[in-house]
């Protein structure tokens, strides 16, 4: 079974213009799962995770601290969300900005309505 028959997905790229910054979204459906959005930067998928709830989860907050770029006092001092991300060379992750996070939440709002 190739690659391409194991993927029951189905995804969509959908472009964001924002104060002169462009944001690339991922909106996958998936037969079982249903639709989900991830923000895709540099090459990488990521999701979005609110920092308590990464700041409460051990396996979570045990990898970012391997992260040298990854600020862990951003868990937490500050309320927000997180982008994480994992690909074959490992986890990746960053604050996410607020207007990120606005956008990703008015695309979740049209959700159902994203073809």
């Amino acid at each position: 079974m190739s690659n391409s028959e194991s993927d029951l997905s189905v995804s969509r790229l959908i472009v964001a213009n924002v104060e002169e910054k462009e944001y690339h979204f991922i909106v996958r459906e998936h037969p079982i799962v249903g639709k989900f959005i991830s923000l895709f930067e540099n090459g990488k998928e990521y999701g979005l995770i609110d920092k308590q709830i990464a700041n409460k989860d051990k396996f979570i907050t045990s990898e970012l601290t391997k992260l040298d770029y990854f600020n862990i006092d951003v868990l937490y001092h500050t309320p927000g969300w997180i982008w994480i991300g994992m690909d074959q060379f490992g986890l990746h992750a960053r604050e996410a900005t607020y207007n990120e996070v606005d956008v990703i939440m008015k695309l979740k709002e049209d959700l159902y309505y994203i073809d």
